[in-house]
């Protein structure tokens, strides 16, 4: 069930983990004092611009960073293996800002050295207008939260403009058809776009409000 919430501090949902070892001198802060999150990696989502900055847990929870890390994240969890997050999770959404990460409790820590705060990656300004079908496998989240999208089964992310997303969120939930067009990224890492044009079906596309003046970006 999308709505699932890791319990921070817990390596799965109610079990206790293991206290990580101390992380070291050279770090600015102490990453084990943050709550932790661990699951199970199904996929990499690239934005737009074609980057890799954020990933999907088999038990829910959607994780982000920066994609100058993402190489290295994915080293540490492929797809299909377990994967130890530290960081701060949304209040009101199933969405991890990463600060720190590890392949163990137990084992050496990868770790961020900022915040991830805003969502990342509008198309690049000759990027190709791409179309796109299918259900549903998600909602996708901007770090702190607001509901900026969707992500189809097949992990193509579709990204609203800021407050584009309220006048469309019976489309965006888990299960839905979804259709959309926009500039985007297509490639082996994945497929992203950023909406202009979005419906429950291909012929049927509603235009996408013009972006707001506030909003994560």
């Amino acid at each position: 069930m999308l709505a699932l919430m890791l319990t921070a501090g817990s390596a799965t949902v109610g079990q206790a983990q293991p206290q990580p070892p101390p992380p070291q001198a050279s770090f600015w802060f102490d990453p084990t004092q943050l709550p932790t999150f661990t699951g199970t990696v199904e996929r990499y989502l690239v934005n737009p611009a074609g980057e890799t900055d954020a990933l999907l847990f088999r038990e829910g929870p959607q994780v982000v960073f920066p994609p100058d890390i993402a190489d290295a994240v994915r080293e540490a969890g492929p797809p299909g293996r377990t994967l130890v997050v530290w960081g701060i999770r949304a209040r009101q959404a199933p969405v991890i800002t990463m600060l720190a990460f590890a392949v163990a409790p137990d084992a050496t820590l990868g770790v961020v050295d900022r915040f991830y705060w805003r969502l990342g990656g509008r198309a690049r300004p000759d990027a190709p207008r791409i179309a796109v079908s299918g259900a549903v496998r998600s909602p996708y989240f901007a770090p702190q939260g607001q509901l900026a999208g969707a992500v189809l089964e097949d992990g193509t992310v579709v990204i609203l403009p800021p407050g584009g997303a309220d006048a469309f969120g019976g489309l965006l939930r888990q299960g839905a058809r979804l259709a959309a067009e926009g500039p985007g990224f297509e490639g082996e890492a994945g497929r992203a776009l950023v909406a202009d044009r979005l419906g429950e079906q291909p012929d049927a596309l509603r235009p996408v409000p013009a972006p707001t003046t506030s909003g994560s970006r």
